[in-house]
């Protein structure tokens, strides 16, 4: 070679030294996670592993030239390569495209190259859980290895809630593995759906009910709730009950639904008289926290005992409570969900409801759910029927919804009231927004936007404005049923108003509740998911990723020995994220809202409608009513009264 041309190779392999493959390991680095972050988990993964290369390390194992590689690194090379491989190793870990046994590798290469790296121990007993089923033989030794894993992780991140949920989960599953060798030669029952469930498979109506007190009237409601809703309904057979309530007594006594109640509701559902009995409950963990589940009625009903506060402080209300309820769902296709502990049905119910959502369904481009605001009254007997019901069962009394009302200034929530519309419909309406106090849909939407345990210590109106915000974005559109199916009392009711709209006076209106710190936590996750901009995670979202989340499986028989019997979003994918089907520009336009300026319109405050004359306390409404009383005044009352209102 020419002398000049010898010169310039020797400076560019000069050029290439170990201080510039770091920083341009370094720079892929920050590539591959801005990629993570907007949801190019592969393009990611491309330049963590170019990364990895860059530092020398060209194989999946530590060969020898690897090992010469990794020994020359740095303090920094060494840091640098633990975050590039156990980047890699979450990216393996996804699950549109799992390549588990390529994840722990890449979670060994990082531990090898900084042994303080808490994540990699967690991503690779995560890992190991999971992929301990895909092996023929050695299961034992992975599991073992990743209880190590896990206990090295909660050394270095003790309070960790998911590492605490991870560990629990490896021990049982691996004491199903080392059960006795009698476990294989008994001679197991039959792990079936029952025979009632099969027969109504197909029509069956999961009616999920929580409560949220234990020193309420939650244990003497729920049970005449129930059985009012099993006296009304039409389709009887295929009614079938979850119920979440906090208790008051020892975790292992129910202290509702008692061996007569269970007669009266086999009553109710005209299945005859039958001998029944309160069995032993059954022990399922839900992130940690164990609860008790009774099966009863042959799984007809099924209800989970709640302690009043979780084990990391947080005072359990109705976002908590709600996602326990959806949890005792097994797979019915529909859904109606309440929760409000007090309801009295209309005479059939479940058939209205029903007519209403097939209407819905061809009225609808998108997956509709009928929601709405129940009705007062002053009666409380579970016979108790509306005098506006017919002796046919018609019912024509006009349902209540959700407006918006204005916007909470502290924490930029919208602050929700209810209205009653003045007229029944022909058929479902739309309204601008969802009220789990009665909603009715199929049951795509527990699988699509569960309630959000991990927005429980937030105000209810909080809540409420991020599951309207998921249920938009993830392609659900609201509808209003053609009349009032249920009842609620009047006492009740204001004070679900109150909650609704939240407090405004200060510095009431300033409250974190019991739980200040959590509050904050769960904040700034309902902040990033109101963006309208961007659809950012935080740092709570990896924890919900090992929350139990709504699994179409009959588990109570089915899933017997499981201690935590449901899917987890790790497994199954995020569920209590935006969806990308809408954007909240839209969600805005279609309710009248503004969640920038913080502005309702019009639109907003009248549930969606463009004016107010559908609504009982109309502007036309309210004018006529002030004549009618002004009619029936003495004048010189009325002179005061007039006097009186300047």
């Amino acid at each position: 070679l020419p002398i000049s041309q010898t010169d310039n190779t020797a400076a560019m392999l000069q050029a290439v030294t170990p201080e510039s493959k770091r920083a341009q390991a370094k720079a892929l680095k920050e590539e591959g996670n801005d990629l993570a972050k907007e949801g190019k988990k592969s393009e990611a993964l491309k330049r963590y592993e170019k990364g990895i290369r860059l530092l020398g390390l060209l194989n999946y194992e530590l060969d020898e030239e690897g090992l010469q590689a990794f020994e020359a690194q740095t303090q920094e090379g060494r840091e640098l390569l633990s975050i590039l491989a156990g980047n890699a190793a979450q990216m393996y870990m996804d699950p549109a495209d799992r390549q588990l046994s390529k994840a722990i590798e890449r979670c060994s290469l990082a531990i090898d190259a900084n042994p303080s790296n808490a994540k990699a121990y967690f991503r690779r007993a995560t890992a190991a859980y999971d992929y301990a089923d895909n092996v023929a033989k050695g299961a034992d030794a992975i599991l073992a290895q990743a209880q190590k894993d896990i206990r090295k992780f909660l050394q270095l991140d003790q309070e960790n809630a998911a590492g605490k949920a991870l560990q629990e989960r490896l021990a049982r599953k691996r004491q199903v593995l080392l059960g006795p060798i009698m476990r294989e030669t008994a001679k197991a029952e039959p792990e079936v759906e029952p025979e009632w469930f099969q027969q109504v498979s197909k029509r069956a109506i999961f009616v999920c009910m929580c409560g949220s007190s234990a020193t309420g009237r939650d244990q003497l409601e729920l049970p005449d709730a129930l059985l009012s809703m099993a006296s009304q309904a039409k389709d009887k057979k295929a009614i079938s009950v979850g119920v979440a309530y906090v208790g008051y007594k020892p975790p292992d006594e129910l202290e509702m639904f008692t061996e007569e109640w269970q007669k009266k509701f086999y009553r109710m559902l005209r299945l005859g008289e039958r001998a029944t009995k309160i069995p032993q409950p059954r022990q399922v963990v839900v992130h940690g926290e164990v609860y008790n589940v009774w099966s009863l009625l042959e799984g007809r009903v099924r209800v989970m005992r709640v302690g009043e506060t979780r084990r990391n402080g947080e005072k359990v209300g109705l976002g908590w409570m709600r996602y326990c309820s959806q949890l005792l769902w097994h797979g019915e296709p529909f859904v109606f969900q309440s929760c409000r502990p007090y309801l009295r049905f209309a005479p059939m119910w479940d058939e209205w409801l029903r007519n209403d959502l097939a209407v819905a369904l061809r009225r609808s481009q998108m997956k509709p759910v009928i929601s709405w605001k129940s009705r007062t009254h002053e009666d409380e007997p579970w016979q108790w029927v509306s005098e506006l019901i017919d002796y046919d069962g018609n019912c024509n009394v006009p349902p209540g919804a959700l407006v918006a009302a204005d916007f909470d200034k502290t924490f930029g929530w919208i602050r929700f009231k209810r209205r009653y519309f003045n007229h029944s419909f022909g058929v479902p309406s739309p309204v601008a927004f969802f009220t789990p106090h009665n909603a009715f849909s199929t049951c795509d939407i527990l699988t699509e936007v569960p309630a959000d345990p991990c927005m429980n210590s937030l105000h209810f109106h909080g809540q409420l404005t991020c599951e309207n915000v998921r249920l938009h974005s993830h392609g659900w559109d609201v509808y209003t049923p053609c009349a009032n199916l249920t009842w609620e009392t009047t006492h009740d009711s204001r004070q679900a108003n109150a909650r609704l709209f939240g407090n405004e006076q200060e510095p009431y209106c300033r409250d974190r509740g019991p739980n200040p710190d959590l509050f904050s936590e769960q904040k700034v996750r309902a902040d990033a998911l109101l963006d309208p901009w961007e659809n950012r995670l935080t740092p709570m979202d990896e924890e919900i990723l090992e929350m139990p989340v709504p699994t179409p499986v009959f588990w109570t028989t089915v899933r017997p020995k499981d201690a935590s019997p449901w899917d987890i979003g790790r497994r199954v994918g995020h569920r209590f994220k935006k969806g990308n089907k809408r954007m909240i520009t839209s969600f805005e336009r279609a309710c009248g809202i503004d969640m920038t300026r913080q502005e309702v319109d019009i639109k907003g405050k009248n549930a969606g409608f463009n004016g107010d004359r559908d609504f009982e306390d109309s502007s036309a409404s309210m004018q006529s009513r002030f004549r009618q009383f002004s009619s029936q005044l003495t004048p010189d009352a009325n002179e005061a009264f007039k006097n009186g209102l300047d």
